[in-house]
């Protein structure tokens, strides 16, 4: 938890907080509002009360992953900067319900043509990588409003993002509208917990910047109702500063049905990722019908030229009965397409790493322009991102290297496309490379004149990557299933 000293009336570079005021042991806390980019705003579970006394005169917390220091102060601590070694004391543990860690964060994009300018997208919708990096850094400040056990002799705790486990798009194609994102733990862990975050349309008078009126918590927390734009789950992890050993949290404690409901819905998740990873095509052959599948496809590539390098000592016929590519069909390798980025400090979370968030932004940004160029339209709309694992932090000053292919695509009449995306750090000094990310986003056209054409794989790497969508696929299916199952699904 950060400790920010600063006076009410001033402009913060942080682009989102929430200021705490500890006024005494008997005193309950007080929240007060606080701007993202001033037009913007994240309240806490905490109820709003206005004080009488100036706010100089209390010491105030915000629950941010925002750098609050200077990059310039970093590199001259970084210079005389000593190995620590000590061991840091065990923390307390308190119990936490879900509703203490609840957090809503307001975009009004309707009523601040500011705000709106800073994610608007150039066919005029909302930037969906700009909400990605949203979501990220609320994930963070509700996790590190979890642990916060109210004791200032407490080792300081480094909050990390292990995965993004599901996000799944309701309404794609939502207008420009004011949006509230809120979001709370589900489940904790000894030191993981799971974050479950959603974004929904409000009217234009429910949020008024100008009364500062209490949060209201919902009664069923995690409940989806028809104005809900995406729904999503975060794991974070929790690390002591020093030792870099994960540390134990706050536990959480159940009060209502519906929070039990999310949870047992998070354990499920929990298994479900479990089992796809001991059945997963890295450690397990092809099922008996998967084995059907590749043995089709390759019957299937066989009939066509390749193009370039075509051996004839490894067709499977003559040269003279093989036939050029049909324009329905594409070459897996044809849809490859590539960018790098190198990390700046403004990117940076308070952890002096690159922001989570900032990465899927920009592998999404990069699926999205992989997808436009296949269905050749300027407006496929994000449907779905399967599990995101954090592998290797990406630090100040390294390349970025982002590459991106469609890995499904069954054409006419299906409408969605799978997009897989490598995200690689490249150390420049030493000239290594180390793979931090891999994501797979479902995109999808809602023009009926576009007549998508079909992926064929050639190699059998590339027959492993269409094996692994379709079940993607599938997976994510049952997953948004077992969510309407779940009960929190309203309409």
């Amino acid at each position: 938890m950060l400790w920010n000293n600063v006076s009410q009336g001033s402009r913060l570079p942080l682009k989102r907080f929430i200021q705490v005021t500890r006024l005494s042991n008997t005193v309950k806390k007080q929240v007060k509002y606080a701007s993202v980019y001033q037009y913007a705003a994240i309240h806490s579970s905490i109820d709003v009360k206005n004080s009488d006394k100036d706010s100089n005169q209390h010491l105030k917390a915000a629950y941010t992953v925002r750098p609050t220091g200077f990059w310039m102060d970093k590199i001259l601590q970084h210079e005389s900067k000593k190995p620590v070694t000590s061991p840091s004391k065990p923390r307390k543990l308190i119990y936490k319900t879900m509703k203490d860690s609840y957090i809503e964060e307001y975009l009004p994009f309707k009523s601040s043509p500011a705000l709106l300018d800073d994610y608007i997208f150039s066919d005029g919708r909302i930037r969906t990588g700009k909400l990605l990096e949203d979501l990220d850094a609320l994930a963070g400040a509700i996790a590190y409003k979890h642990i916060d056990n109210d004791d200032p002799e407490a080792s300081p705790v480094t909050i990390v993002t292990a995965s993004v486990d599901r996000l799944d798009l309701f309404l794609p194609e939502a207008g420009i509208e004011n949006y509230k994102l809120s979001g709370h733990v589900t489940c904790v862990g000894n030191s993981s917990m799971e974050i479950a975050i959603k974004a929904e349309t409000i009217p234009e008078g429910e949020y008024d910047s100008s009364t500062k009126n209490p949060v209201n918590i919902p009664e069923n927390l995690g409940m989806l109702k028809k104005n809900t734009v995406l729904a999503t789950r975060f794991t974070m992890v929790a690390i002591d500063s020093i030792t870099q050993k994960p540390v134990k949290i706050n536990p959480l404690r159940l009060t209502t049905p519906a929070e039990e409901r999310l949870f047992e819905l998070a354990q499920a998740n929990k298994k479900r990722k479990k089992r796809a990873t001991e059945t997963s095509l890295t450690r397990l052959p092809p099922t008996p019908e998967e084995r059907l599948d590749i043995h089709d496809i390759y019957l299937q590539y066989s009939q066509y030229t390749n193009g370039t390098n075509d051996d004839a000592f490894v067709k499977s016929q003559s040269s003279d009965e093989m036939q050029p590519l049909p324009d329905n069909l594409v070459w897996m390798r044809d849809t490859k397409i590539e960018s790098n980025f190198l990390m700046q400090p403004q990117d940076r979370n308070i952890h002096n790493n690159i922001f989570g968030g900032y990465l899927m932004r920009r592998a999404y940004e990069l699926a999205y322009s992989n997808a436009s160029l296949f269905m050749k339209s300027t407006s496929p709309n994000l449907l779905s991102m399967d599990e995101v694992t954090f592998r290797k932090p990406v630090h100040v000053g390294t390349l970025l290297n982002l590459k991106s292919g469609i890995v499904l695509s069954e054409g006419y009449p299906h409408r969605s496309v799978q997009v897989r995306v490598i995200a690689e750090v490249i150390s420049i000094e030493k000239g290594t490379r180390e793979t931090t990310n891999i994501f797979h986003f479902t995109l999808a056209t809602s023009d009926e004149c576009i007549k998508l054409r079909r992926i064929l794989p050639r190699t059998y790497a590339e027959t492993m990557l269409w094996l692994d969508a379709k079940r993607r696929r599938f997976q994510g299916i049952h997953a948004r299933h077992a969510m309407l199952e779940a009960g929190i699904k309203q309409n």
